[in-house]
């Protein structure tokens, strides 16, 4: 949009429009320097972080704008081959002491297998930036690195397709450090982690939220061993985990506060076993994706005993004849999904 301004012919001395009565008019192009400091840093929240260095260079006030706090609560470097000297140079310059969540990407399966978090770099973290509550950590190689040297403010931590040995979340006896009291565990394809890791972490934290995808070491026992600590669990995912109807009948029996619950792709599981989420009064969203063993009657008498089920997710199951609709009607307070995003996917590459 252009901006024009116009100035009186009379205070000018004269009229250079040429038309009587009508000051000359000066055509200005705006510019972002003309934003004020608040749209500024709402436009540079969008930029990663590469970007956002870079835009520092520009002019002393960008600087000054893209060392606001707001712009380093949360910092993805997943994006970037990060080494130790690049990871101190952003803790000690760049990184705000407002961080809240960081995601690091790490050297599994690179060349180079020497990882750069290290227990100094942890420890900088934990006494410069007390507000960090959340970790993603992704492809990293963390056999050397102790459970008890992440920083005790931890909240949230997500590992991703890691490697970690059997005693990691186990501390150490020998240092007297507090452990991280997590609220949120995300496990997504962490071969390694098994029902023993499982149990350790649950038995030291109080967790709310749990998402195990792509843990096959995780099995029956396991959870009826760790399920004493999850009284406080109020969202639960499990895909890929080697259970069966015995862990339905823990959840439905213990978790007495869980609002959502998602089970993807099992095949293990029967009618049986779905009977016995009845118990679970205060489930608000279950998903069912995948679960091709549930027949449509069993859904029915699980769901309309849940009084605060509100949606339903039956994503790539097909049913018989009408058996969707009789679902539908018989909830009709709930949404439903039947979707199939695999067969959508396929037709539009056709």
């Amino acid at each position: 949009m252009e901006i024009m301004k116009t100035t009186s012919a009379a205070m000018c001395g004269g009229e250079s429009s040429g038309i009587p009565g009508l000051g000359s008019v000066i055509s200005v192009t705006p510019t972002l320097s003309w934003l004020p400091d608040s749209v500024l840093l709402e436009v540079l929240s969008f930029l990663s972080v590469r970007d956002l260095i870079r835009s520092c260079r520009v002019c002393k006030r960008w600087k000054r704008l893209v060392l606001d706090k707001s712009l380093w609560r949360y910092v993805d470097l997943t994006p970037y081959k990060l080494n130790s000297k690049i990871l101190w140079h952003l803790v000690r310059h760049w990184l705000g002491t407002s961080l809240q969540t960081l995601k690091l990407k790490g050297l599994l399966h690179s060349v180079k297998k020497q990882e750069f978090l290290t227990p100094a770099v942890l420890q900088v973290l934990e006494k410069r930036y007390p507000t960090l509550e959340n970790l993603h950590l992704e492809e990293m190689n963390l056999r050397s690195l102790r459970y008890d040297c992440l920083p005790s403010t931890l909240k949230t931590l997500e590992l991703s397709q890691c490697e970690i040995p059997l005693t990691w979340f186990k501390a150490s006896p020998t240092k007297n450090r507090t452990v991280p009291k997590l609220e949120n565990l995300i496990v997504n394809n962490v071969s390694s982690f098994s029902s023993h890791h499982f149990e350790t972490i649950c038995s030291q934290s109080a967790l709310k939220t749990l998402y195990l995808s792509g843990t096959y070491r995780v099995h029956d026992i396991g959870i009826q061993k760790a399920i004493p600590y999850l009284k406080r669990l109020e969202h639960l995912k499990l895909h890929d985990c080697n259970i069966t109807d015995i862990t339905l009948h823990l959840i439905g029996c213990h978790l007495k506060h869980l609002r959502a619950l998602a089970l993807t792709d099992f095949r293990s599981l029967t009618d049986a076993g779905l009977a016995c989420l009845a118990g679970v009064k205060t489930l608000e969203k279950l998903w069912l994706e995948y679960c091709f063993c549930f027949s449509s009657n069993s859904i029915i008498a699980v769901c309309v005993s849940l009084p605060a089920l509100n949606y339903l997710n039956l994503n790539g199951i097909f049913f018989e004849t009408k058996g969707i609709d009789e679902i539908r009607k018989s909830l009709p307070h709930c949404v439903v999904t039947n979707s199939f995003p695999e067969m959508d996917s396929m037709l539009k590459r056709k």
